[in-house]
């Protein structure tokens, strides 16, 4: 079992959201191509587009480690 991109709640902590890393790349792409020739659009994604290019491990890199998805999770 897998982490994949969507919606996530871990015990009584707000909803979030997981991107996948792989996800995470796509995305930034779409956003670097959006963005190419728009300085306004430019300023308001990136942020988003660090946040996702931070998705890639690495030296310096500061990744939140946390249990196998399998185990954080609840089976309905």
């Amino acid at each position: 079992m897998r982490a994949e991109t969507s919606p996530m709640k871990f015990g009584d902590d707000w909803s979030g959201v997981f991107i996948r890393g792989d996800n995470a790349f796509f995305y930034l792409k779409v956003c670097e191509a959006l963005t190419a020739n728009n300085p306004v659009a430019e300023k308001g994604l990136e942020v988003l587009k660090r946040l996702l290019a931070s998705s890639q491990e690495g030296p310096g890199r500061n990744v939140t480690r946390m249990k196998p998805f399998n185990e954080c999770v609840e089976e309905e």
